[in-house]
């Protein structure tokens, strides 16, 4: 299910993240968890369906934010070791709040 939201609580949800990011990390995710985007349209309004890829599979974008961020955390911990499990963890949530969000 689709949240519907304004400009405005987007801009507070993505806010909460600033300063708390690491920007390696996000380049690291933009490479190796692609985001797929597909139009649909339903009569009258389209609807946008997006995927991420997680272990070579498609994993709905919109589904349960604590589960995504537990699988992308396993794939990536030993890639940044030295990087703060809060740090890290922050930068997925931040990472698929912005492409849920788009």
């Amino acid at each position: 299910m689709r949240l519907i939201i304004t400009e405005e609580e987007k801009n507070d949800i993505i806010s909460k993240y600033n300063g708390n990011t690491d920007e390696r990390l996000l380049n690291y995710l933009k490479r190796h968890f692609p985001i797929h985007r597909r139009e649909i349209d339903f009569g009258d309004r389209p609807f946008v369906h997006r995927v991420i890829m997680i272990d070579d599979r498609g994993r709905n974008l919109d589904d349960n934010k604590k589960y995504l961020v537990s699988k992308i955390y396993n794939e990536i911990e030993d890639e940044f070791p030295n990087l703060d499990i809060n740090i890290a963890r922050r930068t997925i949530k931040y990472y698929i709040d912005v492409n849920r969000f788009e």
